[in-house]
């Protein structure tokens, strides 16, 4: 009986910690959701969240009364908020985790500039990072040791001490495209490929005041760059779930807010999960 009840338990702790969490941002608060849409529900207030690989926690930005930007991460099970205020600057945003949950990659302004930094979970070991004037939407390469990033005209991918390992021009390989601050990268999890909104130089649609954003993928080893959303509906802020499916944003011409989609490289079809969604991201 003992040995039933532990494979039971072990089994269940499995499927509890192989079930994705979905975290996202509402009207000004964080909310959380199963995979596939359902049990939605709102944790706290903040911004542009991103939830850990292992989904105990999400890192997220704070805006306090005197209008500055700081990290705070939230314990899931607990509730417990931890104010990440340890960094020498009064704007900081769009915090990313790590492959093993312990650090966090983001941008923050210093001396009237934009730059890379990281921090740990506990608020010590901040570092700025070289060589990362003005880029922005930085994602963590597999293995920890890298991170990739863009500033408008290339992305790039560098080491922590501020070594270029490789660059792709983004007039080269998507030459009716642009990029804003707001431009996410998310690295695939098998490493090869990145997923990124991009702008193009398309007719702007009726209920869309810029250039619409679409979904493109960028294989590493090849370069090679494939567009994976169709013009007229504008499609951004991607995110991985496993190494062939993410999570991503689409607004229709008829629709007042966008909602959250689960695609496939595999397949054109899409499936709505939420709707009213802003900066969505997904564990392990």
């Amino acid at each position: 009986m003992k040995i039933y009840l532990f494979l039971f338990t072990f089994l269940y702790c499995i499927a509890t910690q192989a079930t994705p969490t979905l975290a996202f941002e509402r009207y000004g608060s964080i909310w959380t959701a199963r995979m596939d849409g359902s049990k939605a529900q709102k944790i706290t207030e903040g911004y542009i969240p991103e939830i850990s690989p292992d989904g105990n926690y999400i890192a997220y930005n704070v805006v306090d009364k005197s209008g500055s930007r700081y990290l705070a991460i939230i314990e899931l099970k607990s509730g417990k908020i931890t104010p990440l205020k340890n960094i020498p600057s009064a704007n900081s945003f769009n915090p990313v985790w790590s492959p093993d949950g312990k650090t966090l990659l983001f941008n923050t302004f210093i001396n009237n500039n934009w730059y890379l930094a990281l921090v740990d979970a506990e608020g010590r070991g901040f570092h700025l990072l070289k060589n990362t004037l003005n880029e922005y939407s930085p994602a963590w390469a597999k293995n920890g040791a890298s991170f990739f990033s863009h500033d408008l005209d290339a992305i790039y991918w560098m080491d922590f001490k501020g070594n270029l390992i490789k660059k792709w021009n983004l007039n080269e390989i998507i030459p009716q495209g642009s990029m804003s601050s707001a431009s996410r990268i998310h690295l695939s999890p098998d490493g090869k490929t990145l997923i990124m909104d991009v702008d193009m130089n398309e007719e702007i649609l009726k209920n869309w005041n810029e250039p619409p954003p679409a979904l493109w993928t960028l294989h590493l080893d090849s370069g090679k760059t494939t567009r994976i959303t169709p013009k007229g509906r504008p499609a951004w802020n991607p995110f991985w779930i496993n190494s062939e499916e993410f999570i991503f944003l689409e607004q229709g011409i008829n629709e007042k807010t966008p909602g959250l989609y689960r695609g496939s490289l595999k397949s054109s079809s899409k499936v709505l999960l939420l709707k009213n969604v802003q900066t969505p991201s997904v564990s392990r």
